[in-house]
């Protein structure tokens, strides 16, 4: 039963989390979450030193509309622009333009195939053999309108140049391996400048569900041929791979693996620091190149050598501005420029794994559920949980800048889940049980010590397992109040013993006893439990005395309603006792057991024997750290027990008495105590002697007669001063 309530809310909490997770419930926040880190952990980074972008901005759309007018430009800038870079000699100027139709005749040489701008930009590809030029393949659904459309088959020169099989006719590509989705429709550059190109690479790029860009294709797939990614083209077509293959989460080229997620996808290692060039600037500074003057070039070309230049727009009106983790208005050529740089500088994201983001699910449900139910400090209850999803939180955020994607939202989720139904539970069952524990201990406590016990209630619970403790005990009980309540009506009984009750039970309470029992017309109470105390003779003592005096009020109380006043005896014995819920599973008492309680008992039993109110064991007085006036009664050995015990009589309240009374009584102690010692060294005469004077009371006058008896018959030889008692 211990287990099976922790269990059962970690098997809910993982089975919910788990199916939530599965339907991708997390996958807003988990977005949120991906964004953050690399948002964080990113920022200021710089990529690769061979990448650098050529930017179409604002200021570029401005400058040239005095030059050449509006946008989209003639393609013959384009190839001024692959001029202008030559002479820098870069690897590779890959283009994030499509140039899929060509453009209109102008008006002149309309009788050829192509105009003049678009002739220039053929030409110079033509000539320069480090130029990519763009391709899109997409995935439509299919309808009326397009249904001729879709699934057309590429032209057979473009599958031979470019596809991967055909490009790297010594390459082993494992087709097979890839599941990557097979699209439906293409965008080509125009034919003839798809026929002067070096190069094509794919530029598609799908965002998430959110619109947010995070991970992009290597490979992409038109029905049975695979063609590079814009990031990939020039990169492979330096170092053709010999082997191209996914195996598991990786996409393998050669030695180079590059992990990928379940969909076949990179996740784009963001970078926010490129080496930029502003495309009207790059033009300025070849007019100035034509004009002769080459030594106030804005840009340099010779700083773009070896390089590998992307070109793409930046400008608002040309609709190429990506939502990503890291910026919400950032140029798509920078993604494919992110994912080249990964590539060069071997800096991938290497995706969760499906199952251990489930493992973690099981793990963190599994300790916050035991933390909370099984753990008993609070502290603990309500730390560990917290401290666990700081945790984790930091050690995703630690394993991101090492390159790991940890999935965080549904683990934390199962975390926090489990959290809450631990704690609702633990608030309902704590509640019942702290409701059925303080009813129970209600009848026993004080207000005040009630409170203290239920704001420790864990402490204090034990009545299942039990304690032994060291107590003080107290019995009372009212002499005759057999025959006094056989005179008595039975209502007149109830309200007298009632009336008696409420008086002794206060005054318990005010010292922090605890009320074991009624028996009849006797009370049985305790100190040192539930809240241990190393004080508790003194508290019980001073308990015993005031119900002495309280006795008065009451006997008062009784005579103006008509009744007998009574007269109680009061036993007290410090020692262990074992304390616990004792009964059956119907009917259980806070109680306490063993021989010291049976002993406290017979003290109590020997208040009639001398007349005295209250009498105390030599155990109670050792403890006292009072000045409570107390004389040795006899030394007894009470039926059922072969130690002899040696009782006293506390004289006075030290509370209410005077100066001048508690020096009286410590005189009449001294003289008693040493009568006691004349009385057991079988001096009977100086024993009599000292106690027959002013001083004289009920106990010295049970010695006088004892003394007297043994006068006349003396005890045996062994005799030890011990009193047996014959009775209970």
């Amino acid at each position: 039963m211990k287990y099976s309530r922790p269990l059962l809310i970690w098997a809910l909490t993982c089975i919910f989390v788990a199916v939530a997770n599965y339907f991708s419930i997390f996958q807003s926040l988990e977005g949120i979450s991906y964004d953050w880190r690399m948002t964080q952990i990113r920022s200021g980074l710089s990529a690769n030193d061979k990448i650098a972008v050529v930017l179409i901005d604002d200021n570029s759309l401005q400058v040239m509309d005095q030059v050449v007018g509006r946008w989209p430009w003639p393609r013959s800038i384009y190839a001024e622009l692959l001029d202008y870079l030559s002479y820098g000699e870069p690897q590779a100027v890959m283009f994030d333009i499509t140039f899929s139709e060509k453009h209109l005749f102008d008006g002149k040489n309309i009788r050829a195939e192509i105009n003049d701008h678009d002739l220039a930009l053929v030409q110079a590809s033509q000539i320069y053999p480090y130029a990519y030029h763009a391709t899109r393949f997409v995935r439509e659904s299919e309808d009326e309108l397009n249904k001729s459309l879709l699934n057309q088959a590429l032209p057979d020169d473009f599958i031979q140049r470019f596809s991967l099989s055909k490009r790297f006719p010594k390459s082993i590509i494992n087709k097979n391996s890839f599941s990557a989705p097979n699209n439906t429709k293409y965008y080509l550059p125009f034919a003839e400048l798809a026929i002067a190109s070096n190069g094509i690479g794919v530029v598609d790029v799908n965002s998430d569900f959110d619109g947010v860009y995070r991970s992009a294709r290597l490979l992409h797939r038109y029905q049975e041929s695979f063609f590079p990614a814009l990031s990939i083209a020039n990169i492979v077509d330096k170092q053709p791979p010999l082997n191209i293959k996914r195996e598991g989460g990786q996409i393998i080229l050669d030695s180079l693996r590059i992990p990928i997620t379940q969909d076949e996808k990179v996740l784009i290692n963001y970078y926010t620091a490129f080496a930029t060039y502003s495309f009207s600037a790059l033009m300025a500074s070849y007019q100035k190149m034509l004009a002769g003057d080459v030594e106030n070039l804005m840009v340099n070309p010779f700083e773009f050598n070896d390089k590998i230049v992307f070109i793409g727009a930046n400008a608002a009106g040309l609709k190429d501005l990506k939502v990503t983790p890291i910026n919400g208005r950032l140029p798509g050529v920078f993604i494919h420029a992110s994912m080249a740089s990964n590539i060069l500088n071997n800096d991938f994201l290497i995706p969760a794994k499906s199952y251990q983001t489930y493992l973690f699910i099981l793990i963190l449900a599994a300790i916050t559920t035991m933390g909370v139910l099984l753990v008993k400090q609070t502290f603990w209850q309500h730390s560990l949980p917290a401290l666990l999803a700081i945790s984790f939180t930091f050690w995703c955020y630690f394993q991101f800048s090492n390159n790991i994607v940890v999935e965080f939202v549904a683990p934390i989720s199962s975390l926090f889940l489990a959290w809450v139904l631990s704690f609702s539970t633990l608030v309902f069952t704590e509640g019942k049980e702290k409701r059925r524990f303080k009813k129970m201990m209600s009848q026993y406590l004080s207000p005040a010590v009630l409170n203290t016990v239920m704001a420790n209630h864990e402490d204090y619970a034990k009545a299942e397992i039990g304690s032994k403790e060291n107590i003080t005990i107290l019995f009372s009980d009212i002499r005759s109040f057999t025959n006094m309540s056989e005179t008595l009506p039975a209502e007149q009984v109830v309200d007298l013993l009632n009336h008696y009750f409420s008086k002794m039970t206060d005054t318990i309470f005010r010292y922090e006893g605890t009320i074991d029992k009624f028996i009849g017309d006797a009370i049985m109470a305790f100190w040192g439990a539930p809240i241990m105390s190393t004080d508790h003779p003194d508290k019980a003592m001073l308990s015993a005395l005031e119900m002495i005096d309280q006795l008065e009020a009451v006997n008062e109380w009784a005579i103006q309603h008509k009744y007998p006043p009574l007269t109680i005896g009061i036993g007290l014995h410090t020692g262990y006792a074992i304390l616990g819920n004792i009964g059956s599973e119907n009917k259980l008492d806070y109680t306490i057991i063993g021989d010291n309680v049976n002993l406290a008992s017979r003290i109590e039993g020997l208040t009639k024997t001398y007349s005295s109110p209250i009498l105390i064991t030599e155990d109670t007085f050792s403890h006292l750290t009072l000045d409570i006036p107390c004389r040795v009664v006899d030394l007894v050995r009470v039926k059922g027990k072969q130690k002899p015990i040696k009782v006293y009589q506390p004289l006075l309240n030290p509370l209410t008495a005077t100066e001048e009374s508690i020096s009286e009584k410590k005189a009449f102690v001294r003289k008693t105590n040493e009568a006691f010692k004349a009385y057991t060294h079988r001096q009977w005469q100086q024993c009599i002697d000292l106690l027959s004077t002013d001083f004289q009371d009920s106990v010295s006058t049970v010695h006088i007669q004892r003394c007297r008896e043994y006068q006349a018959s003396e005890p045996a030889q062994d005799w030890d001063g011990v009193y047996v008692m014959t009775t209970k």
